[in-house]
């Protein structure tokens, strides 16, 4: 046994890889691309902002200027749900915070491009930058940093492991992403170069273990401090400490902050800090009762902050030093609130409604109705459409109501529109500039809420002549798929709604080719996915040799080859996750030779398949591994731990079915005094009348401390790392 764990512990702890095994691999089990770079569009802002609506699950573009719809993008799957918007002038990348799915959407080739499954338990999230040059997935609580590919999701470089947990995580308009890392007492500052995460600067503002929350500034962080109630400003290598002035035990900062301001949100109370770096200037004021949700974050915009009170449907401007300016109302809204700053306006969505307001620069608010119909199929905008301003900024929808929308549509409606057709240049047909496909799905009845999503994401792997087009199953919300429709430059083919894969042959060799596949279903086409650049060529490399897979974790397979030797250029690999019966469970792309699939079934069975890739897309003949099939042991539960007087530390949790023994790991400042331990399954110590087993690691220092723990089976195999216990802070008695 003792063997088996220390097996464990080298394997999950050693090496490069170690980084991708503890975090972040079990985020990418989906993502499929890396062969070419997507085509990107010049660096200059079109100044339109994407809004999310829960109840039709859709994103839908708005110009700021006039109101106006511009695109629709349909996401069925995530109905009802919370998702957050990131986005950029070149991808719009969709977080569905229920799910943990994340889906981006290439606006250069109007089509979807990449998806990404998260741990929807964890803290995820994604950043990406301004200019579109850099994107990164986060894992706060794992503490894992990965640049990613803001098209495809797909990983672009080793991990950047931090100190868990992490807060805050953004990028300010320098291109830095800013971390907190609370256990340390300090803020990371992260540039993305060559594809990879690397740590710029490293800065105090706080006591190890304080709590503390981020606001990222458009150059540089503003740090807040709840436990000795300071805020620290950080810009250009230097900080400065900002006396409160008032408790800060409860203060909610904006993730992001736009201009010179920072609005601080307290129970009751509103800071606004102005001028970091040459002295600030705090000012505060009260916050009538009722005036805004309990858990409201105060925006500050254009000299204004704006505080939301959802139940309502309002949102209230207050002048920094208190005097109420307006009340701006949200027609309808159904339900929270959410404030933005971005191309110069502010956004203020109701996510689980049509409605939204925009404010411009100068004050003035106008309504949106996200369910306008766009420009093109199903429907053209008119000039005036988006709202005007109303008197005293409570906006108003033109002449008393909002736009019209198409009628709904009776369940089953038969919406005949017509298949695509290619356009020149292999673009996809669907939407004359919008990703609104045809038939009638713009409208914002029931042909948008039914139709399908987009299949994502697409592979492409070229051969001799040939492509072999693939894509996951799209989301139908009325029933299965009736078809795939496959169109590329110079042609287009249906194959059936049980079928994910075709062959097109006939190409050029050399000649450049994309594909896009949407599904369709009795109420018509959805949204394009879109599949990197390939180019078909007689050269495909000779397939891997040597594929081994072993289980990781319960739900997480290591595979290793060999290199493909004799090819010239650079070459990948697809490495595919497969049932017994053929079932394609995920695919990964990698240059390395090695890979941890992750985000499969425990006791599954798996077979996993490599080919080699050229870097124009040209794929070997697939080698594939012998079955493996994954332990059952499930993670532990209810970690905690306490110090005694002694400074011993005595770690507990709830055993685990099956388990023949334990690793626990620690974290925080305190991970660099102790390694991780293995433990073998023993009697239970009961604390309060509840099992438990339990390990000690002796003479606790000046640091602070959390735990993981992982469940071994008599094989050696490990579950998923716990839920990590609480931070404890320890100092040594005198």
């Amino acid at each position: 046994m003792r063997q088996h764990l220390a097996a464990v512990i080298r394997g999950l702890r050693s090496g490069a890889s170690s980084g991708t095994i503890v975090v972040l691999s079990l985020a990418l089990v989906c993502t499929v691309f890396g062969a070419g770079a997507m085509g990107r569009a010049a660096q200059l802002s079109d100044g339109l902002v994407w809004l999310w609506s829960s109840e039709e699950g859709r994103a839908t573009e708005i110009d700021p200027q006039d109101g106006r719809v511009e695109a629709v993008s349909n996401l069925p799957e995530s109905a009802g749900h919370r998702v957050e918007v990131i986005q950029n002038d070149e991808y719009l990348i969709l977080h569905d915070l229920e799910t943990g799915r994340m889906t981006s959407i290439d606006l250069t080739q109007m089509g979807f491009s990449g998806q990404l499954d998260v741990d929807q338990s964890g803290d995820f999230g994604l950043a990406m930058s301004g200019d579109g040059n850099a994107a990164v997935v986060l894992d706060r609580q794992g503490g894992e940093v990965r640049a990613v590919d803001p098209g495809t999701l797909q990983a672009t470089g080793e991990g950047l492991n931090l100190p868990a947990p992490l807060v805050g995580g953004e990028f300010d308009n320098d291109g830095t992403l800013w971390l907190g890392a609370p256990s340390q007492g300090t803020v990371v500052g992260i540039r993305v170069a060559g594809g990879t995460a690397e740590v710029e600067e490293t800065l105090p503002v706080a006591d190890p273990g304080d709590d503390v929350a981020l606001s990222v500034l458009d150059h540089g962080v503003l740090a807040v401090n709840r436990s000795d109630d300071t805020l620290v400003g950080v810009r250009d290598g230097d900080t400065v400490e900002i006396p409160a002035g008032t408790g800060l035990e409860d203060a909610r900062v904006p993730v992001r902050t736009a201009g010179a301001t920072v609005a601080v949100t307290l129970p009751g109370e509103v800071l606004t800090v102005a001028g970091l770096r040459d002295g600030a200037a705090v000012q505060s004021f009260e916050v009538p009762d009722g005036a805004a949700d309990e858990d409201a974050v105060a925006v500050p915009y254009q000299g204004g902050v704006y505080l939301p009170s959802s139940q309502d449907g309002v949102v209230r401007v207050f002048a920094p030093g208190g005097e109420q300016t307006d009340v701006i109302t949200v027609p309808d809204a159904g339900g929270r609130l959410e404030l933005e700053v971005r191309e110069g306006h502010l956004f203020v969505n109701a996510p689980d409604s049509g409605s939204a307001v925009v404010v411009g620069p100068s004050g003035e608010a106008q309504v949106v109705d996200k369910y306008q119909p766009p420009p093109g199929p199903g429907g053209a905008a008119t000039p005036g459409e988006g709202g005007t301003p109303a008197p005293g900024g409570a906006a108003t929808p033109q002449d008393g109501g909002a736009p019209p929308r198409a009628p709904d549509l009776d369940p089953g409606t038969e919406l005949p529109g017509p298949a695509p057709t290619p356009a020149p240049g292999g673009a996809p047909p669907p939407s004359q500039g919008s990703l609104v496909p045809a038939g009638g799905t713009g409208t914002g009845g029931a042909a948008g809420a039914n139709t399908p999503g987009a299949p994502v994401p697409v592979l492409a792997q070229a051969g001799d002549g040939s492509v072999t087009v693939s894509w996951y199953e799209a989301f139908s919300p009325t029933g299965a798929v009736d078809d795939y429709v496959v169109s590329w430059d110079g042609g287009s083919v249906t194959v059936p709604g049980t079928q994910r894969r075709t062959v097109v042959e006939g190409l050029a060799n050399g000649a450049p080719y994309r594909f896009y596949v949407q599904a369709t279903n009795a109420f018509g086409a959805g949204p394009t996915a879109v599949s990197p650049e390939v180019r078909p060529s007689e050269q495909a490399p000779p397939a891997p040799e040597g594929v081994v897979a072993e289980a990781r974790t319960a739900s997480s397979l290591g595979v290793e080859w060999d290199p493909v030797p004799g090819v010239d250029g650079d070459v990948d690999y697809v490495v595919t996750a497969l049932t017994p019966d053929g079932g394609r469970i995920g695919t990964r792309t990698t240059t390395e030779t090695d890979i941890v699939l992750t985000a499969l079934a425990p006791g599954g069975t798996y077979l996993v398949e490599v080919a080699a890739r050229t870097a124009a897309g040209v794929t070997s003949e697939p080698a594939t591994s012998a079955p493996v099939t994954l332990p059952e042991v499930p993670a532990p539960q209810d970690v905690w731990f306490d110090i005694t007087a002694d400074s011993t530390v005595h770690v507990y949790w709830r055993a685990s079915p099956g388990a023949a023994g334990y690793v626990v790991t620690p974290g925080a400042s305190g991970a660099r005094q102790f390694a991780p331990v293995t433990v073998e399954r023993g009697e239970p110590a009961v604390v309060d009348g509840v099992p438990y087993q339990t390990t000690a690691f002796p003479r606790a220092g000046d640091n602070c401390y959390q735990f993981t723990v992982q469940a071994v089976d008599a094989d050696g195999n490990p579950s998923e790392d716990s839920e990590p216990s609480d931070i404890q802070c320890h100092r040594s008695p005198n």
